[in-house]
Formats: C-alpha cells, structure tokens, sequence
C-alpha cells in the first residue's frame, strides 16, 4: 500500500484537510467550518482551540469518507492563513483570542510606529506597515491589555498552534516570520536586540524560526488520541497559507504570476534578486527555496465584495450555492461596464497600491435603468479592476510575468474569471488542485523524504485542468474602463475622507 501525507490548513473561515499519496496523487479531503468573532466594528478574532476542534473533526471525517488506514500515514504538513497573532501563556494555552490579519483596531500603534520608526521598518522588512502588522497588533495587546501581554509566552501563527497542538513545540517558520516587521529580509535573522530595545519590545517572546519542509517534531501520544494520527510520526514547520499554496501550483519562477480570488485578492511572484524589490510597494516574504523571495500584492475585499452581494442582494436564498449561480446567471446577461454603474471594492480599505484603510466602497453611476444584474457585474468588475490596479505596484518584477496562475475559490466562477482575464489581459491556467491544504501535502512529503526538494514535488503533484484567456477586444474596452475606474477614484479621495 502507499504511503500517505496529511495537510492541514487553517483558514480563516473553515479548516481543511487534505491526503496525498506519496507518488503524488490527490486521495481526499475535508473541511469544517468557522466563524471569525467580531466584538467591534473592524475587530476580527479567532479562538485557537476551535481550529483544532475543526482540525480533528476534519481529520474524523475524512479517515470515515476514504477508509483510510492510519498507519499508512507518513507525515503531516501545517499551514494556515498569515499574520493571525497567536498569544500563547506561560500555562501553556491561549492568553486570549486570535487577533487576525484583518483586524483593524491597531491603526493608532501604526500611526505611532510609522511616525517614529517607518522608514527603519521598511528599510530592513522591506515590507509595507499598516494594520495587518503583527507588531501593532502586539503593541496593541501591550497598551490595552497589560494583564494579557504579561502573561504571554510566545507569539505564534494560525498553523503554528496546530503544530503544537500535535507536538508541543512553539515554533514557527520562515515565510510567518519574515511577515512580523522584526525580521531582517535579506539576512533571514530576527533584528539585533539593539533595535528591540528602540521598539520597546521583549524579543523573548518571538519563536524560534524554520524552513518550511523541516521537520520540528513527532504527534505525542496524547494527539494521538485527539486526532487519529499514528504517535511519532513527522510534523513539518509548514509555512503561510500564501507560500504554501503557491507551490500548489507549481510557483518557482520570476516569469509566473499567481492570482488569488480569495477573501482578499492577490498577485504573487518569487524573485531571487532583492536589488530590484521596491521596498514597502507590497508584501516581501521568504520564500520555500533558499535564496528566493516571494512578492504579494493585495487588494483587501476580492470574493469578499462577492460575498457582501451575496448577503445583501440574495439574503432570501436558502442556499448559498444556488445564490451564486444566480449570481453569476444575472451577471453574465450584462453588457461590458454595466452601462455605466462601477464599483470600487474597499469594504475594508485598500491595500496596494494605495494602503490606506480609510477608503471605502462605492457604486457610482447609478441609473433608473439598473436592475440587480448590473450590481453583480459592476461587483465582478470592479474587483477586477483592483487586481489590476494592485499589479501596476510591481513595477519591473510585473514586467517579466508570462505566465499567471489562477486560483481560490472564486475560479468556480466562470463569468468572473473571464472579465479578470479580460481585464488583465491574460491568459491563466487552472490548476487541478490548488488549496494550501494540497501544498501542505507536498511539504510534509519533503520532509519525509517522499519527494526529494520542491521541483520533485511540483513535477509529481502539480497538474492543470484548462485555462482561461482575454479577448483582445473586450481588453481594449476594459482599458479605458480601467482609467476611468482610477480617476474617479483619485476624485472621490476627498469624499472618503469625509466618511
């Protein structure tokens, strides 16, 4: 019989939990859900101890579904979504919830660190500061829950508390710690403790850090029990939902783009050349191979614009899929540009290129004629439009792109992967599988010696499925589209700051 590998991934509204053999090929998988809390307006929490619950029943599930023997079981892979701050007590469990990347409440600790720090943190993260920031968020937990921050031990990740959960090790990997700001990029080394001391930050409760497919300990026996996998087996670092899911679909190189239609949207490249990254213009992350870089562009409410049209305009469906095939019925019925109506998605500000949470949404246009159907596409297009805004921000890196990868749950949908090729003006693959729970997969068969490095992996697991390409004509139209989309934006600049 062959051997199997378990990925876990930590979402941020479900966990689920996938199985490959170690030849490569997709067994099964499962999920269970969540819901993030939100105890103010703009705060988004997560109990740690329901992401394992999730991860177990998860693991039950599918061992049921595929019949599947434990002990054949060679290894488990972690990931999970990034920069969910994880506040573990000196007891042992959670101080408090999950602050998630999201969360909004830290934007007077980012105020404060950009004003006194943000050239320093951009200059040695080589990343952008804003809310999503690990730091602010500690900072926070410092200045509005002293009690809190005194009893905490470590700061830890989504996947990381599953890990330990499995193992009892408080670690982390290189892709999560490169995204707290207290990382120096190009050495792959915490900040000394002089610059510590300048932040005013006890550097003790950071973890250790490791590459991602090596392993960091074996599932105790009292996991064991909990989960249904076999005691002593491997446990790998893993890595961000962002990294791991790249090598899903085989991301190794300067010339491909992926693009995610998730909860957030996003364009993500490598680079083995520091010298060209424009520091603070996106996301600079380590990547799974020594000496590369991975670049994450963002826009903050891609399938999440989708999602509020959903609530809104079809809260009397029962049923959420049959809400989004009508969804996609109605939009697919109207003409390019929605005969005037746009939207601008910043339910929740706007990352790149603009990084300004202040922003908001908007519909602008409106007329007597428009009905739900012109919402829904003008909701299509105009998350679109932000994709390709976020991609101007990757100035000669984007050049290079020939080839773009599509993924997330939004490639389901046919109509608005068409308007996003068509918007871009691309031409985009369609992995066969491309959840971060398949590439946590291929990390644990790293580590466990069923692949030999990451290009053994890709070769193996990586398959695609179709395609996608833009029609040069409907490009054209979406180009001028495109440019009015941004200058009504820079206009409306004023009316948001009145909001």
């Amino acid at each position: 019989m062959k051997k199997l590998l378990v990925g876990i991934d930590i979402g941020s509204s479900g966990c689920k939990v996938c199985i490959l053999d170690e030849e490569g090929n997709f067994v099964g998988s499962a999920s269970r859900e969540y819901r993030p809390l939100s105890p103010q307006q703009g705060w988004f929490e997560q109990d740690p101890r329901d992401w394992y619950s999730a991860a177990c029943v998860a693991l039950g599930e599918l061992r049921e579904q595929q019949g599947i023997d434990p002990g054949l079981i060679l290894a488990v892979g972690t990931t999970g979504q990034m920069k969910g701050v994880t506040f573990i007590g000196r007891d042992g469990q959670p101080v408090r919830n999950s602050i998630l990347w999201n969360d909004l409440r830290n934007l007077d600790e980012v105020k404060a660190l950009q004003s006194r720090h943000g050239k320093l943190l951009r200059r040695i993260s080589y990343n952008p500061f804003n809310t999503t920031s690990t730091l602010a968020k500690m900072l926070w937990l410092q200045h509005h829950e002293p009690d809190n921050w005194k009893r905490v031990r470590k700061i830890v990740f989504p996947k990381d508390y599953i890990a330990y959960r499995l193992t009892g090790r408080l670690q982390t990997d290189l892709s999560e710690a490169s995204a707290i700001c207290l990382f120096n990029t190009q050495t792959q080394t915490w900040w000394p403790d002089s610059m510590f001391r300048q932040l005013s930050f006890d550097r003790d409760r950071l973890p250790d850090f490791f590459p991602s497919s090596q392993v960091i300990g074996q599932v105790s026996p009292a996991a064991s029990k909990e989960t249904g996998l076999p005691a002593g087996i491997p446990v790998v670092a893993g890595g961000s939902d962002a990294t791991i899911e790249s090598l899903s679909v085989g991301l190794k190189s300067a010339e491909q783009c992926k693009i995610r239609l998730g909860t957030a949207g996003a364009l993500v490249t490598v680079t083995e050349n520091l010298e060209q990254v424009d520091r603070g213009s996106y996301y600079v992350w380590c990547y799974l191979k020594p000496g590369q870089w991975m670049l994450d562009n963002n826009t903050r409410s891609c399938a999440q614009s989708t999602t509020w049209f959903r609530d809104v305009f079809f809260a009397h469906e029962p049923v959420s899929d049959q809400a989004y095939r009508r969804i996609v019925e109605e939009a697919g019925g109207v003409e390019i540009g929605c005969e005037g109506l746009v939207f601008h998605p910043y339910l929740q500000g706007e990352d790149s290129p603009y990084w300004n949470p202040s922003l908001r949404a908007s519909f602008f246009g409106l007329r007597a004629n428009h009905s739900r159907a012109h919402f829904a596409r003008a909701v299509f297009e105009g998350t679109a439009f932000a994709l390709r805004d976020a991609r101007s921000s990757f100035g000669k890196p984007g050049e290079r792109f020939r080839e773009y990868l599509l993924v997330g749950g939004g490639i389901k949908n046919a109509v608005w992967i068409s308007i996003i090729a068509d918007v871009l003006g691309i031409e985009a693959k369609l992995p066969e599988h491309s959840e971060a729970s398949f590439g946590a997969c291929m990390i644990a068969g790293i580590g466990a010696g069923a692949f030999r490095d990451l290009d053994d992996a890709v070769e193996r697991c990586v398959r695609f499925k179709g395609s996608v390409t833009a029609d040069p004509q409907r490009h054209r139209r979406y180009t001028e589209l495109f440019q009015r989309y941004r200058e009504m934006k820079r206009i409306f600049d004023g009316v948001y700051r009145l909001a």
